[in-house]
C-alpha cells in the first residue's frame, strides 16, 4: 500500500521529495534499514526533507513509513519486470510486462479505495435525475463506456467528449443532476473547467482520476483515485485506464445491487435488443 501511495503521489511531490521517493522506490529494502539521516545523506538533502516527504504522502514520519515499507518488501515479487521495454524484448515479454502492469494497477487500486466514499458515489449516481459524463482524449472512451453502462440501468446518462459541447451542457445542468468527470491527470483544463461550471449550475460533481492532488479530485464533491504506475509504465493512462474501466463496471454493479430485480429486468431487455443485431 505504501509503495502504491508513493507511486500515485509521486508527480505531486516537490523536486527534493521526488528524489527521496525515487530512492525509496529503487532501493526499498535498503531504505528500511536506513535512518532518516542516512537516507537524507544518500539523497543529498536533510532529514527534515525526509519527514516532509512522508507527510506529503500521508504518513506520520519516516519510522512509520519504514514499518509499512518493511511489510511490503517482504511480499515484493523479485521477478517484477521494469518498463520501458528493452529493444531486445520478445512479444511474449512485452505482453507479460503490459499484463503484469495492469494486474498490479488493479491490485493497488483496490487497496487504495475508500469504500464508504464508493457507496456514497453509487447512491448519488443511482438517485440522479440526469448524469452527464465528461472526458477527453484517452478518457473520452471511458466516458462513453460509463454512460452506456449506466443507461443499461435505466439511468438518464449522457457522455460528452467535445470540448465546446461539454461547456454548453455543463451550464444547462441543474440541482439533482450529476456531473461525472473522468481524467487520468485530473488536470485536463477542459474537464476541470466543465466540472467547475457544472458545480456552479447546482449539479453534484463526481471525479475519477489517478492523482489525489489534482484539481479535478480536490474540487469535486466526491472523488475516486486509481493507482497510477507512472514510474514503471510511463505511458500516460495505459495501465490506469484499465483501472478506470474496472471502477466504472464496479460502480454499475453496485448501483444494480440496490435493486436486483430491476437490474435483472433491464439486462433481459438489453440482451433482447442485442439479439436483434447479431447473427
Amino acid at each position: 500500500m505504501i509503495i502504491a501511495k508513493i507511486h500515485n503521489l509521486f508527480n505531486n511531490l516537490t523536486e527534493t521529495e521526488q528524489k527521496i521517493a525515487s530512492y525509496i522506490l529503487k532501493f526499498p529494502q535498503k531504505s528500511v534499514n536506513m535512518t532518516a539521516k542516512e537516507l537524507a545523506s544518500a539523497c543529498d538533502t536533510v532529514p527534515s526533507a525526509v519527514n516532509r516527504m512522508c507527510k506529503s504522502i500521508g504518513v506520520e514520519g519516516y519510522a512509520k513509513l519504514k514499518i509499512c515499507l518493511a511489510s511490503e518488501v517482504a511480499q515484493e515479487d523479485c521477478s517484477k519486470n521494469s518498463i520501458p521495454f528493452d529493444k531486445k524484448d520478445t512479444p511474449e515479454t512485452i505482453f507479460n510486462k503490459v499484463f503484469n502492469s495492469g494486474i498490479n494497477t488493479l491490485k493497488n487500486t483496490y487497496q487504495m479505495l475508500d469504500f464508504s466514499t464508493v457507496k456514497t458515489i453509487a447512491e448519488k449516481l443511482a438517485l440522479a435525475k440526469r448524469i452527464f459524463v465528461f472526458g477527453v482524449g484517452t478518457s473520452s472512451v471511458i466516458a462513453v463506456d460509463a454512460a452506456y453502462r449506466l443507461s443499461q440501468l435505466n439511468v438518464q446518462a449522457y457522455a460528452y467528449t467535445d470540448i465546446l459541447q461539454m461547456g454548453v451542457m455543463a451550464k444547462n445542468m441543474k440541482e439533482g443532476d450529476v456531473a461525472f468527470g473522468i481524467s487520468h491527470s485530473g488536470m485536463t483544463k477542459a474537464v476541470v473547467d466543465t466540472m467547475r461550471c457544472a458545480k456552479q449550475a447546482g449539479a453534484t460533481t463526481i471525479a475519477l482520476s489517478s492523482f489525489t492532488k489534482s484539481f479535478l479530485y480536490n474540487e469535486s464533491d466526491y472523488s475516486i483515485s486509481v493507482y497510477a504506475d507512472e514510474k514503471n509504465y510511463p505511458v500516460e493512462a495505459v495501465s490506469a485506464r484499465v483501472a478506470h474501466l474496472c471502477v466504472i463496471d464496479a460502480l454499475m454493479l453496485t448501483i444494480a445491487s440496490f435493486n436486483y430485480d430491476d437490474y435483472s429486468k433491464h439486462i433481459s431487455l438489453r440482451n433482447a435488443a442485442l439479439d436483434n443485431i447479431r447473427y
